[in-house]
């Protein structure tokens, strides 16, 4: 028997960005710069990038060059001072 409770999580609302209104730069970096969970490699790469945020954080969805499984890179703003 499955118990009721009050504590539901809320889910994140999540907004599609435009990953190419990155500079060309940047797009490269994050296309270069992946890891693959199926390969458990780094670097291999990514194709059909697609950007999503939420209230917390910002990442890149795409597949890996090597294997074409999905492949999920968050992005971590730095402060610069």
């Amino acid at each position: 028997m499955l118990e009721e409770t009050k504590d539901i999580p809320v889910t994140e609302a999540v907004v599609e960005q435009d990953f190419f209104a990155r500079s060309v730069e940047e797009q490269q970096d994050f296309l270069s710069q992946t890891w693959c969970n199926h390969c458990a490699e780094v670097d291999l790469g990514m194709k059909n990038p697609k950007e999503y945020s939420s209230a917390d954080r910002v990442w890149i969805e795409g597949e890996c060059l090597k294997c074409g499984s999905s492949t999920i890179t968050e992005i971590v703003e730095e402060d610069e001072e």
